[in-house]
Protein backbone atom coordinates (compact mmCIF):
# COMPACT_ATOMS: atom_id res chain seq x y z
CA UNK A 1 0.00 0.00 0.00
CA UNK A 2 1.54 3.33 -1.28
CA UNK A 3 1.38 6.21 1.15
CA UNK A 4 -0.68 7.68 -0.87
CA UNK A 5 -3.53 5.01 -1.07
CA UNK A 6 -5.95 4.78 1.59
CA UNK A 7 -7.46 1.48 2.52
CA UNK A 8 -11.30 1.04 1.94
CA UNK A 9 -13.50 -1.06 4.95
CA UNK A 10 -16.68 -0.06 3.92
CA UNK A 11 -18.25 -3.42 5.29
CA UNK A 12 -16.87 -1.87 8.89
CA UNK A 13 -18.02 0.07 11.31
CA UNK A 14 -15.41 1.84 13.84
CA UNK A 15 -16.70 2.60 17.24
CA UNK A 16 -15.74 3.05 20.82
CA UNK A 17 -18.06 3.37 23.88
CA UNK A 18 -16.98 5.96 26.41
CA UNK A 19 -18.61 7.99 29.20
CA UNK A 20 -15.49 8.79 31.20
CA UNK A 21 -12.93 9.64 28.84
CA UNK A 22 -14.44 10.62 25.42
CA UNK A 23 -11.88 13.09 24.47
CA UNK A 24 -9.60 10.83 24.33
CA UNK A 25 -11.22 8.05 22.86
CA UNK A 26 -12.25 10.36 19.47
CA UNK A 27 -8.43 10.53 19.63
CA UNK A 28 -7.95 6.96 19.11
CA UNK A 29 -11.35 7.46 16.68
CA UNK A 30 -9.06 9.55 14.65
CA UNK A 31 -5.92 7.89 14.77
CA UNK A 32 -7.44 4.66 13.33
CA UNK A 33 -9.42 6.64 10.74
CA UNK A 34 -5.40 8.02 9.56
CA UNK A 35 -5.40 5.78 6.56
CA UNK A 36 -8.59 4.10 6.51
CA UNK A 37 -11.97 5.07 5.09
CA UNK A 38 -14.60 3.04 7.70
CA UNK A 39 -18.27 2.23 6.59
CA UNK A 40 -18.99 4.62 9.91
CA UNK A 41 -17.16 5.47 12.47
CA UNK A 42 -19.26 5.98 16.15
CA UNK A 43 -18.52 7.66 19.68
CA UNK A 44 -20.90 6.60 21.73
CA UNK A 45 -20.84 8.26 24.92
CA UNK A 46 -22.82 10.63 27.31
CA UNK A 47 -23.92 14.41 26.41
CA UNK A 48 -20.22 15.24 25.81
CA UNK A 49 -19.90 18.34 23.57
CA UNK A 50 -16.25 18.19 21.62
CA UNK A 51 -14.07 21.17 22.00
CA UNK A 52 -13.71 21.39 18.28
CA UNK A 53 -15.19 19.67 14.97
CA UNK A 54 -14.79 15.43 14.40
CA UNK A 55 -14.91 15.06 10.77
CA UNK A 56 -16.55 11.38 10.05
CA UNK A 57 -17.33 10.84 13.67
CA UNK A 58 -20.77 10.17 14.52
CA UNK A 59 -21.85 11.00 18.18
CA UNK A 60 -24.60 8.91 19.32
CA UNK A 61 -25.85 9.73 22.74
CA UNK A 62 -26.12 6.85 25.98
CA UNK A 63 -26.85 6.40 29.70
CA UNK A 64 -23.57 6.92 31.97
CA UNK A 65 -21.77 3.81 32.23
CA UNK A 66 -20.86 3.99 35.51
CA UNK A 67 -19.02 0.94 35.65
CA UNK A 68 -16.95 -1.80 34.00
CA UNK A 69 -19.63 -3.87 34.09
CA UNK A 70 -21.62 -1.27 32.74
CA UNK A 71 -19.81 -1.00 29.57
CA UNK A 72 -19.89 -4.66 29.02
CA UNK A 73 -23.57 -4.65 29.67
CA UNK A 74 -23.86 -2.63 26.40
CA UNK A 75 -21.22 -3.94 24.62
CA UNK A 76 -22.79 -7.27 24.76
CA UNK A 77 -26.54 -5.94 24.73
CA UNK A 78 -27.26 -2.79 22.92
CA UNK A 79 -24.27 -2.23 20.44
CA UNK A 80 -25.71 -4.83 18.34
CA UNK A 81 -28.83 -2.79 17.37
CA UNK A 82 -26.56 0.45 16.29
CA UNK A 83 -24.77 -1.96 13.43
CA UNK A 84 -25.26 -1.78 9.92
CA UNK A 85 -22.34 -3.15 8.36
CA UNK A 86 -20.73 -6.59 8.03
CA UNK A 87 -18.10 -5.92 11.07
CA UNK A 88 -17.46 -3.72 13.93
CA UNK A 89 -14.40 -2.92 14.58
CA UNK A 90 -14.23 -2.03 18.76
CA UNK A 91 -11.61 0.37 20.15
CA UNK A 92 -11.10 2.30 23.25
CA UNK A 93 -9.36 5.51 24.29
CA UNK A 94 -6.03 2.85 24.82
CA UNK A 95 -5.71 1.21 21.60
CA UNK A 96 -6.23 2.19 17.72
CA UNK A 97 -5.31 0.78 14.24
CA UNK A 98 -1.09 0.93 13.74
CA UNK A 99 -0.82 0.39 10.54
CA UNK A 100 -3.41 0.16 7.90
CA UNK A 101 -0.82 -1.54 5.25
CA UNK A 102 -1.39 -4.45 7.64
CA UNK A 103 -4.80 -5.28 7.18
CA UNK A 104 -6.05 -8.32 5.12
CA UNK A 105 -9.63 -9.84 4.51
CA UNK A 106 -8.59 -12.75 6.15
CA UNK A 107 -9.31 -11.12 9.03
CA UNK A 108 -13.53 -10.99 7.59
CA UNK A 109 -13.50 -14.17 7.38
CA UNK A 110 -13.82 -14.46 10.98
CA UNK A 111 -16.70 -13.69 13.60
CA UNK A 112 -13.71 -12.86 16.48
CA UNK A 113 -10.63 -11.47 15.93
CA UNK A 114 -8.37 -10.23 19.11
CA UNK A 115 -5.35 -9.93 20.76
CA UNK A 116 -4.13 -13.38 22.43
CA UNK A 117 -4.36 -13.95 25.83
CA UNK A 118 -0.88 -15.76 26.09
CA UNK A 119 -1.76 -17.17 29.36
CA UNK A 120 -5.18 -18.95 28.04
CA UNK A 121 -4.71 -22.48 26.79
CA UNK A 122 -5.31 -22.56 22.53
CA UNK A 123 -8.98 -23.17 22.26
CA UNK A 124 -9.86 -19.75 24.58
CA UNK A 125 -6.68 -17.90 23.76
CA UNK A 126 -8.14 -15.45 21.04
CA UNK A 127 -9.75 -12.48 23.17
CA UNK A 128 -9.25 -9.28 24.20
CA UNK A 129 -12.26 -7.03 23.39
CA UNK A 130 -10.54 -3.47 23.79
CA UNK A 131 -8.87 -3.74 20.44
CA UNK A 132 -11.52 -6.27 18.29
CA UNK A 133 -13.07 -7.08 15.33
CA UNK A 134 -16.39 -8.73 15.46
CA UNK A 135 -19.23 -9.77 12.86
CA UNK A 136 -23.21 -8.92 12.85
CA UNK A 137 -23.09 -12.99 14.00
CA UNK A 138 -21.14 -12.36 16.90
CA UNK A 139 -23.19 -9.64 17.67
CA UNK A 140 -26.59 -11.27 17.17
CA UNK A 141 -25.18 -14.82 19.06
CA UNK A 142 -24.13 -12.20 21.92
CA UNK A 143 -27.99 -11.69 22.61
CA UNK A 144 -28.31 -15.28 23.04
CA UNK A 145 -30.97 -15.55 27.06
CA UNK A 146 -28.16 -18.96 27.96
CA UNK A 147 -25.43 -16.16 28.09
CA UNK A 148 -26.87 -15.16 31.54
CA UNK A 149 -23.34 -12.97 32.72
CA UNK A 150 -21.87 -10.09 30.67
CA UNK A 151 -18.99 -8.85 32.65
CA UNK A 152 -16.38 -8.73 31.33
CA UNK A 153 -18.01 -9.11 27.99
CA UNK A 154 -14.65 -10.38 26.06
CA UNK A 155 -13.81 -13.07 28.85
CA UNK A 156 -18.10 -13.98 28.54
CA UNK A 157 -17.37 -14.28 24.92
CA UNK A 158 -14.48 -15.46 24.35
CA UNK A 159 -13.90 -18.28 27.13
CA UNK A 160 -17.13 -18.31 29.49
CA UNK A 161 -19.55 -18.93 26.48
CA UNK A 162 -17.40 -19.73 23.45
CA UNK A 163 -18.42 -23.25 23.40
CA UNK A 164 -22.36 -22.24 22.85
CA UNK A 165 -21.21 -19.75 20.24
CA UNK A 166 -19.32 -21.93 18.19
CA UNK A 167 -21.64 -24.98 18.40
CA UNK A 168 -25.17 -23.26 18.29
CA UNK A 169 -23.92 -20.25 16.38
CA UNK A 170 -21.46 -21.20 14.28
CA UNK A 171 -19.38 -18.38 15.28
CA UNK A 172 -15.53 -18.89 14.45
CA UNK A 173 -12.70 -17.92 16.31
CA UNK A 174 -9.75 -16.39 14.13
CA UNK A 175 -6.85 -18.80 14.82
CA UNK A 176 -3.91 -17.60 17.17
CA UNK A 177 -1.38 -16.08 14.31
CA UNK A 178 -4.19 -14.99 12.32
CA UNK A 179 -4.81 -12.55 15.78
CA UNK A 180 -1.04 -11.71 16.42
CA UNK A 181 -1.24 -10.42 12.44
CA UNK A 182 -4.45 -8.21 14.07
CA UNK A 183 -3.16 -6.75 17.54
CA UNK A 184 -1.38 -7.41 20.64
CA UNK A 185 -1.58 -6.46 23.96
CA UNK A 186 -0.03 -8.44 26.68
CA UNK A 187 2.38 -9.85 24.36
CA UNK A 188 5.19 -7.84 22.68
CA UNK A 189 3.59 -7.59 18.93
CA UNK A 190 5.40 -9.81 16.69
CA UNK A 191 5.91 -7.85 13.38
CA UNK A 192 3.72 -5.11 12.76
CA UNK A 193 0.61 -5.86 13.63
CA UNK A 194 -3.14 -3.90 11.98
CA UNK A 195 -3.49 -2.44 15.62
CA UNK A 196 -3.09 -2.94 19.73
CA UNK A 197 -4.56 -2.03 23.19
CA UNK A 198 -3.89 -1.57 26.42
CA UNK A 199 -2.05 1.62 28.34
CA UNK A 200 0.98 -0.29 29.01
CA UNK A 201 1.38 -0.25 25.47
CA UNK A 202 0.96 2.99 24.27
CA UNK A 203 5.03 4.43 25.08
CA UNK A 204 5.75 2.27 22.03
CA UNK A 205 3.52 3.92 19.70
CA UNK A 206 3.34 7.27 20.88
CA UNK A 207 5.77 10.24 22.05
CA UNK A 208 6.73 11.34 25.88
CA UNK A 209 4.91 14.69 24.38
CA UNK A 210 1.77 12.73 23.78
CA UNK A 211 2.00 10.96 26.68
CA UNK A 212 2.30 13.71 28.94
CA UNK A 213 -1.31 14.88 27.79
CA UNK A 214 -3.10 11.61 28.38
CA UNK A 215 -1.86 11.32 31.75
CA UNK A 216 -3.80 14.79 32.25
CA UNK A 217 -6.71 14.02 31.04
CA UNK A 218 -7.56 10.48 32.44
CA UNK A 219 -9.32 10.66 35.82
CA UNK A 220 -8.28 10.01 39.31
CA UNK A 221 -9.88 6.56 38.69
CA UNK A 222 -7.68 5.04 36.73
CA UNK A 223 -4.46 6.69 38.85
CA UNK A 224 -5.67 4.05 41.50
CA UNK A 225 -5.58 0.82 38.62
CA UNK A 226 -3.40 -1.80 38.45
CA UNK A 227 -3.11 -0.18 34.35
CA UNK A 228 -1.30 2.95 36.00
CA UNK A 229 1.02 0.87 37.66
CA UNK A 230 1.63 -1.19 34.66
CA UNK A 231 1.78 2.32 32.66
CA UNK A 232 4.78 4.00 34.77
CA UNK A 233 6.96 0.86 34.72
CA UNK A 234 6.17 0.62 30.51
CA UNK A 235 7.36 5.13 30.48
CA UNK A 236 10.35 4.18 32.39
CA UNK A 237 11.48 1.57 30.47
CA UNK A 238 11.06 3.49 27.23
CA UNK A 239 13.35 6.33 29.59
CA UNK A 240 10.01 8.56 29.33
CA UNK A 241 10.99 10.34 32.70
CA UNK A 242 8.58 13.21 32.62
CA UNK A 243 5.70 11.36 31.63
CA UNK A 244 6.30 8.83 34.46
CA UNK A 245 7.01 11.28 37.29
CA UNK A 246 3.68 12.95 36.06
CA UNK A 247 2.02 10.16 36.62
CA UNK A 248 2.98 8.72 39.95
CA UNK A 249 2.39 12.27 41.02
CA UNK A 250 -1.05 11.98 40.10
CA UNK A 251 -1.46 7.84 41.35
CA UNK A 252 -0.06 9.50 44.68
CA UNK A 253 -2.71 12.41 44.87
CA UNK A 254 -5.34 9.64 43.97
CA UNK A 255 -4.61 7.75 47.16
CA UNK A 256 -2.32 5.08 45.85
CA UNK A 257 1.10 5.75 48.05
CA UNK A 258 1.94 2.11 48.58
CA UNK A 259 5.67 0.36 48.34
CA UNK A 260 5.15 0.02 44.38
CA UNK A 261 4.70 3.17 43.79
CA UNK A 262 7.17 4.95 45.83
CA UNK A 263 9.74 2.45 44.47
CA UNK A 264 8.32 3.48 41.28
CA UNK A 265 8.96 6.98 41.99
CA UNK A 266 12.46 6.71 43.43
CA UNK A 267 13.39 5.39 39.62
CA UNK A 268 11.63 7.96 37.93
CA UNK A 269 13.79 10.89 40.08
CA UNK A 270 16.89 10.04 40.97
CA UNK A 271 17.40 6.68 39.64
CA UNK A 272 15.56 7.84 36.11
CA UNK A 273 19.36 6.98 34.75
CA UNK A 274 19.03 3.24 36.06
CA UNK A 275 15.48 1.95 34.02
CA UNK A 276 16.76 -0.36 30.91
CA UNK A 277 16.24 0.47 27.62
CA UNK A 278 13.26 -0.62 25.88
CA UNK A 279 13.22 -3.49 23.79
Amino acid sequence: MSRMTRLSLAQVTLCAVDTRTPALAALSLQRSMAGIDFGRVVLFTDGWTPPHALPGIELVQIPTLRSAADYSQFVLRELQAHVHTSHLLVTQWDGFVLDAAAWTDEFLRFDYVGAVWPDERAGQAVGNGGFSLRSTRLLAAGMDPRITETHPEDKVLCRDYRSLLETVHGVRFAPIELARRFAFENEAPRGAPFGFHGPCNLPRVLTEGQLLDVVQQLPDEFFRSRDARRLARALLMHRMHAAAQRLLQRRRAAGRSGINTRVLGWLATGLGWWAPRAP
